[in-house]
């Protein structure tokens, strides 16, 4: 997630700036870079879920046996978490507390919460693995939305 703090304050500066054009072309590599974090831990997360296995505890033979599973399920969160991490530095650049707390408690207490309360019992035990996932897809609809939105108010605002 470093790059995402690094560009908060070139954004922050370009933004009080009025350099709609920089800030925009932030946005862009900083998304190409979350999209590439997101591909590149998806898929070691669900080419090798032994290793995290191997680098947090020494497995016992039942854990090998269905923590693969959890950790392929889990890591599904992965591709749209970089995304929406960032976008609470985006926010926060921008001006736009109320959008980066949106984020921050939506997406770290409310409705991820909710999901890990839920979603066993309307899908059995092992969905609770799904609760992330659903979550980091549910935020992210709102962070793509919000994004859009704000980076068409900002050259509006120019105009």
């Amino acid at each position: 997630m470093q790059p995402a703090r690094r560009a908060r304050p070139i954004l922050s500066i370009n933004y009080g700036a009025h350099q709609v054009d920089r800030v925009t072309q932030t946005l862009k590599y900083a998304l190409y870079t979350t999209a590439f974090f997101s591909v590149f831990w998806t898929g070691l997360s669900l080419a090798y879920p032994e290793g995290y296995l191997y680098l947090f505890m020494k497995p016992t033979a039942r854990i090998l046996e269905i923590g693969p599973a959890i950790i392929r399920t889990y890591s599904l969160s992965f591709l749209l978490l970089p995304l929406n991490v960032f976008s609470t530095y985006y926010f926060q650049a921008l001006m736009q507390p109320k959008a980066a707390f949106i984020v921050s408690v939506f997406r770290g207490v409310l409705v991820s919460g909710a999901l890990i309360l839920i979603l066993p019992h309307l899908a059995g035990p092992d969905s609770i693995w799904l609760a992330m996932p659903i979550t980091e897809l549910l935020i992210a609809v709102y962070v793509m939305w919000k994004i859009h939105s704000s980076t068409r108010s900002l050259h509006s605002q120019v105009l």
